[in-house]
């Protein structure tokens, strides 16, 4: 997936693809939190914000309780139309969604372009949509090798209730989902506010629960229309980006003992192994949802308002781990070093590595010379040279943790020339800019590279410049 944006925050205008590890670095204020924030929303919220021409199946399956649609016609063939569509609504959205003034993306665009497989139609597909009372309203389906889908109303099914239940968007949802199921992946962000999500989980779970007890009993008394869950979202949205909100919400539900395992934990157990050697301990929630921290060696159990800054930033991300990811999930972290000491920075680059090694995208912001620095480490590692291979056995470097540079993208924040659109002349703006990676050193990052000479070079001269 590429991303274009013209006056993204303080970005003028740039340009970012997604590699199997996408890093963005660069200074304080200079727009990377709005990149990472508007990829992130924009694959959250993407399907849902799709729309597809259906207004003739729709009258069919209301009349005959069958309708068949050619998918490459009605979402392949239409996929420019759907894009802009969906680029319009997004941008309209964004400004809520960043919890900031609309008037602040007045003159902001975006463009997308993705490459599409035919693995779609290769595949069988089937999805059902129910009643609140678990009744079959709508079934879908699509044979392997087939470009059709059958959509069916259950027979019981009248037509005003196909139109209460969303019937058209269920539709449309399931339609993109079809297509995108190897490019659009599920997304998971880990924001720069994880910690506080973490720690004030107790007080914001007494005010969801008193909220959703007022609204249940609403919704009991009053119209079915009333929907508590999308009244409470629009109430805690009010002061929150949603990558913010959504860490939130997370943090509130976290799985107990009896949720099961997610696959990827399943199918590669050693990476709870290595994540608990980066936190130093293990994480559990019982079954009245109170998480306490064990630190390895102790049967010391450690609320989280009593644990270490670390322990609280890395919470979200293992309980992630260990229930939700899966091979080509896309995970996200915002400033991954977060209350991090350098030894534990290189731990997680390391680890954020074997998770590309098992198919999972990683998208990071970084201020972390440390983790730039480890990932060209495991970049040379990659060569597989004889005194490569006994550096890596010395050091206790495993064989998933050897990073391909051409896997990588590093993009840094700056300034560079562009052309004034109508005329020949060239206009510095700010923008993303790509880092050479090498195959034999790694990454060049100069926004890094230039403070640490700096400070070489005055450390020099306080040394040696009296003498």
């Amino acid at each position: 997936m590429k991303l274009t944006f013209e006056n993204l925050g303080a970005l003028d205008r740039g340009t970012i693809e997604l590699a199997d590890l996408t890093i963005v670095c660069g200074e304080n204020n200079t727009g990377k939190t709005y990149v990472t924030y508007a990829v992130y929303c924009l694959i959250k919220s993407w399907i849902s914000m799709t729309r597809v021409a259906l207004s003739e199946e729709m009258n069919e399956l209301r009349a005959s309780g069958v309708v068949k649609i050619d998918i490459k016609s009605k979402i392949i063939d239409a996929w420019p139309n759907i894009t802009d569509q969906v680029i319009k609504n997004f941008l309209d959205a964004f400004p809520a969604m960043m919890a900031s003034r609309g008037d602040l993306f007045t003159n902001a665009k975006l463009g997308c372009e993705m490459e599409f497989s035919n693995n779609w139609i290769e595949r069988n597909f089937s999805t059902e949509l129910r009643s609140e009372q678990g009744r079959l309203l709508v079934s879908i389906n699509k044979s392997a090798n087939s470009k059709i889908a059958e959509i069916t109303a259950a027979s019981h099914v009248e037509h005003d209730v196909l139109s209460v239940y969303g019937l058209q968007e269920f539709i449309e949802e399931a339609l993109v989902n079809i297509v995108l199921a190897d490019i659009m992946p599920n997304v998971f962000m880990a924001s720069t506010e994880r910690t506080g999500a973490t720690i004030f989980r107790n007080d914001l779970n007494l005010a969801k629960n008193s909220v959703f007890d007022l609204l249940e009993q609403l919704h009991k008394d009053g119209s079915r229309e009333l929907n508590p869950g999308k009244v409470f979202a629009t109430l805690y949205r009010r002061n929150y980006a949603r990558p913010v909100d959504d860490n939130v919400r997370f943090a509130n539900t976290l799985p107990g003992p009896d949720n099961e395992i997610g696959l990827l934990a399943k199918a590669h157990p050693e990476l709870l192994e290595q994540f608990s050697r980066i936190v130093g301990g293990q994480y559990v929630t019982n079954k009245e949802g109170v998480t306490y921290f064990q630190p390895s060696g102790t049967k010391l159990k450690l609320g989280l308002g009593e644990t270490s800054s670390a322990v609280r930033s890395l919470l979200i991300l293992l309980y992630w781990l260990k229930f939700q990811a899966k091979e080509g999930d896309l995970l996200m972290i915002d400033e991954p070093e977060l209350n991090l000491h350098p030894a534990n920075q290189r731990r997680l680059a390391r680890f954020l590595v074997s998770l590309v090694n098992f198919g999972v995208k990683i998208f990071i912001t970084t201020h972390s010379d440390t983790i730039v620095r480890e990932f060209n480490t495991l970049i040379m590692l990659h060569r597989n040279l004889p005194h490569a291979i006994r550096i890596c056995e010395k050091n206790g470097y495993g064989i998933n943790e050897k990073l391909d540079p051409l896997r990588v993208r590093l993009y840094y924040t700056g300034d560079d020339l562009f052309e004034v659109t109508g005329s020949k002349q060239r206009k510095r703006l700010t923008t993303l800019l790509s880092a050479r990676i090498d195959t034999k050193l790694g990454i060049d990052v100069k926004t890094f590279d230039q403070n640490i000479m700096e400070m070489a070079a005055m450390q020099d001269e306080l040394r040696y410049g009296g003498e």
